[in-house]
């Protein structure tokens, strides 16, 4: 089966951390966002994938190349314009194998659906297009799907600015019950790609399927059970990777377990333990010294060097991070090739690619 993973977006919301990569090579626990994916779609019997690319489209395609080392097929399609959602699609759709059924894949997604079944439930249903659908509490800010009792979508109710904007000011108002909302993994039919209007920006969400809706056109919504994680901003990839680490997630993790609560990449030297409760992961040639205390939830990336009687509290630390003697880290994320000098202090911050820390810094709310 034929997949498209659409992976052009710019990852605004993670600044600074997309300013040297694509959000969608985003390291999760020392292994790219996307590889996740690849790894599901394989699992499910998809073998041939392209990938609709624009931002940084080059990074992409270096890392995957043909897919041989996935064990897939795999092509690009780069948009010289962003073209929306379902653009991007129609864009990628020139470069399949085969016209026939595909399926499609945001690229910020983190799940374990059972997508076999989305794609079973399809083809019974003779469906045109069917999206996979999160059940998630009322009120959110997401776009609503109301189905009838076949699973066929009537309506695609989105919310308006004023609504969420009240959300956003009152993340905790009480909950009132269930909504399903798009999942972000799609099954099209040709004809559907083929309707895509080309050569100009195209949402799926507010153009196609409200079209399809309109005009009765077997557009099914197909519920779907597990974990799922939209990865859109720094609070969410910290989540995502809180949860992989914690077994939350039903997908193998990269790397091996080495003790309880510590997976590890080839090479990796961890000459410490760590404290009750804490759960870590390890990338390849990393070097952690001893009386180094990782606590919460910790990533340590490929080639980075954790010096002695550092301290590390829910951190994610991206390659080649240097960690000087008796730094001090809670809630930190470093971009790659960052050095913190000896006695440094940093709390809750986002550190860009490259920064240098001075010795006995303090940096963030908390110091």
């Amino acid at each position: 089966m034929q997949g498209i993973i659409i992976a052009g977006g710019f990852g605004t919301r993670f600044r600074p951390l997309t300013y040297t990569r694509p959000k969608p090579l985003m390291p999760i626990l020392n292994r790219p966002l996307l590889e996740y994916q690849v790894a599901l779609l394989k699992a499910h019997g998809v073998t041939e994938i392209v990938f609709a690319t624009n931002y940084m489209a080059d990074a992409i395609e270096e890392h995957f190349g043909d897919g041989s080392r996935f064990g897939v097929k795999m092509r690009y399609a780069q948009e010289d314009q962003p073209l929306g959602t379902a653009g991007a699609i129609r864009n990628a759709a020139k470069s399949l194998w085969r016209q026939e059924t595909v399926v499609v894949f945001n690229g910020d997604i983190v799940t374990d659906f059972d997508l076999s079944a989305v794609i079973d439930l399809h083809r019974r249903r003779g469906a045109r297009a069917t999206i996979a659908l999160k059940a998630v509490p009322s009120p959110n800010p997401y776009g609503v799907l109301e189905l009838d009792t076949d699973g066929r979508v009537l309506a695609w109710l989105e919310p308006t600015e004023e609504q969420k904007k009240a959300l956003a000011a009152n993340p905790n108002v009480e909950q009132t019950g269930w909504d399903y909302i798009n999942a972000g993994f799609y099954v099209l039919e040709p004809e559907v790609v083929e309707s895509i209007p080309e050569g100009r920006a195209v949402s799926i969400e507010r153009e196609i399927y409200p079209r399809m809706i309109a005009q009765g056109e077997g557009l099914y919504g197909a519920p779907a059970e597990g974990y799922w994680v939209d990865v859109a901003g720094p609070t969410h990839y910290w989540k995502v990777t809180n949860d992989l680490l914690r077994g939350r997630v039903n997908v193998p993790l990269p790397g091996t377990p080495r003790a309880e609560g510590l997976w590890c990449m080839e090479r990796a030297q961890v000459h410490c333990t760590l404290d009750a409760g804490a759960v870590a992961h390890i990338g390849e040639g990393a070097v952690v010294e001893k009386e180094v205390h990782l606590r919460g939830t910790v990533v340590i990336g490929a080639g980075c060097h954790i010096e002695r009687g550092c301290v590390l509290e829910d951190c994610v630390l991206l390659e080649g991070v240097h960690v000087s003697e008796g730094a001090d880290l809670t809630r930190v994320i470093c971009d790659r090739d960052v050095s913190i000098a000896a006695g440094s202090r940093i709390a809750d911050a986002v550190i860009a690619a490259s920064s240098h820390i001075e010795r006995e810094s303090r940096l963030g709310a908390s110091w």
